[in-house]
């Protein structure tokens, strides 16, 4: 990658210091999260949040301001199970490159199936809303994942590890894209079976097409 194309990429933001979430913040969003899980963000209401969590609207609104604060809070909560595990496998010097980029399709996969193509959901809301703040934030969570999987490409490369076509911006792609799409089978067409004979063969699959 070139210098050119480094700069002309937007680049995720650094994220801004807040406080750490009350004990009562994170519950709202674990009750959030399950509803969402459910039936999308379409259906998404503070009444029906409230309700769920045993609160009265007023008391909730104590909380998060909005439902717009909600969906933030949720994708610092994705941010937090799918990167922060992720920087992990990255920095472990003790995997081969190959190995790092399997665990993190792996753990990516895991994310998709363990909270109904979550990230999925939010980049759909994020998209369709036209919130900038929203849209910053998904572009924030995903800008940073596929700049940690092009950096570990090309070290991989450098070793030898990794083939040398097509760029790494596009073997980028194609790690992120197998979870993802794997996100819109599950939601649209749910098949365990299917889904767990995909993980078991595809990841391989993709591990071989990127190896020398």
């Amino acid at each position: 990658m070139t210098d050119t194309d480094r700069t002309s990429r937007p680049q995720p933001s650094p994220q801004e210091a807040k406080p750490p979430l009350s004990s009562r913040q994170r519950e709202i969003l674990r009750h959030t999260l399950r509803l969402v899980r459910e039936s999308g963000l379409g259906e998404l209401t503070i009444k029906r949040i409230a309700h769920e969590v045993g609160f009265t609207e007023p008391a909730l609104y104590r909380h998060f301001a909005s439902k717009r604060e909600l969906v933030l809070g949720l994708m610092d909560e994705l941010e937090e199970m799918l990167l922060g595990p992720i920087r992990q496998i990255a920095a472990d010097s003790t995997l081969s490159i190959v190995e790092r980029l399997e665990r993190i399709v792996e753990h990516h996969t895991s994310i998709v199936l363990e909270h109904d193509s979550l990230p999925i959901l939010l980049l759909a809301e994020a998209a369709s809303s036209s919130d900038e703040q929203l849209l910053a934030r998904i572009r924030r969570i995903f800008g940073a994942y596929l700049e940690l999987l092009e950096e570990l490409v090309r070290s991989g490369r450098n070793r030898g590890e990794v083939a040398s076509r097509p760029e790494p911006d596009c073997q980028a792609l194609l790690l992120l894209g197998m979870p993802a799409a794997l996100a819109i089978r599950h939601r649209l067409l749910p098949d365990p079976a299917a889904e767990e004979r995909f993980r078991s063969t595809l990841i391989p699959f993709l591990m071989t097409a990127i190896t020398p």
